[in-house]
Order: C-alpha cells, then sequence, then structure tokens
C-alpha cells in the first residue's frame, strides 16, 4: 500500500513539474530573461568592413543579431517567442560626450545610404534557446575610411517574457579597412621612361626611377635637385614586360617628407609603349602609408605612366618610394 502511494505521489510530482516546464511564464520562474546574444561579451563590439573597390564585388557585408532564451524556470522555450529589434540612440550623446572628456574620438551615425536594417523581428522557436538571425548590412562600396561610426542595436520587446536589461544593448563599433588586391609580381619590371631624376645627390644607391621598383621603403626614386630643379610636371613610366589586366595601382610616397609628396597623381595605360589611354586622375595624402588608386574600369596594359602634376608644398622635387599594381 505504501509502495502504491509513493508511486502516485511520485507521478503526481513528475506531472506538475511537466506543466511547469511547458505551462506560462511565473513569478517561481522569474529567473528566466532574454537578452542579446552579441551582448555576452560586452555591450561593445567591434566589427570590420573591408571596402570594396568599383571593379570588386561582394558589395553587402552583413551582421547578424540573435537572441537568447535563459534561466532556471525553462530548459528551452515552451512555445514561440517573438522578439523584436530596433536601434537605439537614447544614449548616444551622453557616451559621446564620455568620449570627448577621455580625449576619445566621438561616434558617428552611419549613413542611412549606406546601412539597412530591414527585418527587426526573430523568433526563438518552440524547445529552442537562440532566435532565428536576423542580419543590418553594410554596403562595402559606398562605406568610407577614417570614420568612427557606430550602430546601437537593442532588443525593444519579448513576447511575454522579461528582458535581460543589462544585456539588451549592443553598440557594433565599425572599423573599415580599405580594399586589398593582390599585386602583380614586379620582379622583371623596368623603368620605360622617366623625365627627371636625381642621378647624384641622393648617393649611389638612390634617387633614381629603378629605385622605386627595389621593394625597400628607404629608397626612391626623386626628380633632379642637384644642379637644378626641373619644374612640374613630372612623370615616371613603367614596362611590366607582359600585359595585365590592370585594377588599379598602389602608390607609396618617400618617408617621413611630406614637403614634395604626390597631391595629384595622372596615369595612363598603354598597350604598346606609345599611344597612351588616360586611367583617371588621383588625390594623394602626403602619408608614409601606402596609397591605393582604384580605377573606375580594368585595363589591358602592359605600360603604365604616373604623371604628378601638384605636391604638398607646391614644389619642383618630388618623389615615390614605391610604385606597385594590381
Amino acid at each position: 500500500m505504501k509502495i502504491f502511494l509513493y508511486t502516485v505521489l511520485a507521478g503526481m510530482l513528475l506531472s506538475v513539474a511537466a506543466c511547469k516546464k511547458d505551462g506560462p511564464f511565473t513569478k517561481d520562474d522569474a529567473d528566466v530573461r532574454v537578452y542579446m546574444s552579441q551582448a555576452i561579451n560586452g555591450a561593445f563590439q567591434d566589427i570590420t568592413v573591408n571596402r570594396r573597390a568599383p571593379l570588386q564585388g561582394d558589395s553587402l557585408y552583413a551582421f547578424e543579431v540573435n537572441a537568447f532564451f535563459a534561466g532556471g524556470g525553462y530548459v528551452s522555450a515552451p512555445r514561440d517567442v517573438a522578439v523584436t529589434f530596433a536601434l537605439d540612440y537614447s544614449k548616444w550623446d551622453s557616451i559621446n560626450t564620455a568620449r570627448a572628456t577621455a580625449g576619445l574620438a566621438e561616434f558617428e551615425r552611419i549613413p542611412d545610404n549606406i546601412f539597412d536594417f530591414p527585418a527587426t523581428q526573430s523568433v526563438i522557436r518552440k524547445g529552442t534557446t537562440v532566435s532565428e538571425d536576423i542580419a543590418f548590412t553594410i554596403d562595402a562600396k559606398l562605406v568610407e575610411e577614417g570614420h568612427n561610426y557606430m550602430i546601437p542595436v537593442k532588443i525593444t520587446s519579448v513576447d511575454g517574457y522579461p528582458i535581460n536589461s543589462a544585456m539588451a544593448l549592443t553598440y557594433f563599433v565599425v572599423t573599415v579597412t580599405p580594399p586589398v588586391y593582390a599585386e602583380i609580381n614586379r620582379s622583371n619590371w623596368t623603368i620605360l621612361e622617366v623625365d627627371s631624376e636625381e642621378a647624384n645627390g641622393e648617393g649611389p644607391n638612390n634617387g633614381r626611377a629603378i629605385f622605386a621598383l627595389d621593394g625597400l621603403l628607404n629608397t626612391f626614386w626623386h626628380t633632379q635637385w642637384d644642379g637644378g630643379e626641373p619644374p612640374l610636371p613630372h612623370h615616371i613610366a613603367i614596362d611590366m614586360q607582359t600585359e595585365h589586366s590592370l585594377s588599379g595601382l598602389y602608390l607609396t610616397a618617400r618617408q617621413n617628407a611630406p614637403n614634395g609628396a604626390p597631391k595629384t597623381v595622372n596615369v595612363d595605360v598603354s598597350t604598346n609603349g606609345t599611344t597612351w589611354q588616360s586611367a583617371g586622375t588621383y588625390a594623394l595624402q602626403a602619408i608614409n602609408a601606402r596609397q591605393p588608386v582604384f580605377f573606375s574600369q580594368a585595363f589591358t596594359a602592359r605600360y603604365f605612366r604616373v604623371t604628378v602634376t601638384a605636391t604638398h608644398g607646391n614644389t619642383n622635387i618630388t618623389f615615390f618610394a614605391e610604385i606597385s599594381a594590381f
């Protein structure tokens, strides 16, 4: 008789427990909360967009967001649970004020024309703990380097369940990197023509045009300055020995020498070294870093010519430490 009663009571307890797991949310399950999965490692999350050049594909970068159902009340969601996300700029000003006080760059809102968050609702399906992924996208062909973009995404509502407010918001901090192309092998390249070079004043292993192709940043092509300074424009033309499909150039100025660094350049391409076709005019900064020049179309060419028409500092002299192509 006792065994029978124990068996009945145990069955009743299991039945109650099963109802609790599958039933609606109650105060007894108050530790169940829904939070944003991306906030688990902190409110600020770094994301990177590799900007795409006009001739490159894959123009959209997608970044997923989702919600997590957690707590001791349930092992998993007892029913489908709708979760809504939204952009939340409510703390934008206070965050930027704190950053300015700390001497940090303020965040910028990402422009609407390069950012899209088309679907803001997701669902935690019954029997699961993570919602279906939704995503915002960034147009990698329109986004630009040099900005401090930040995107604040927050869980704003959950159907029937409380939100873990401490983990409901993620600030996505966007780093934009320049496009990357593989460089064409330069081992057989030669100088086709140069209008000016410093053959003496920079020493025996520097100054002449060939030093723009040697792979060394501490050597460079420099226009003449010893005995005279021929005025702009100055050009350097290169023979790649075989035809390539050119999408652009990488140009690196002489290191730590802003005065005379190329400011505006014209690029021309050729299949025979005699007849030239314009590949565009480009602005360069007075910086040490390699600067890409992206063509608006691909050109089949064996030769290319870079003509410096203006310099930083309005000098007659100019230079390049390295010139390569992609």
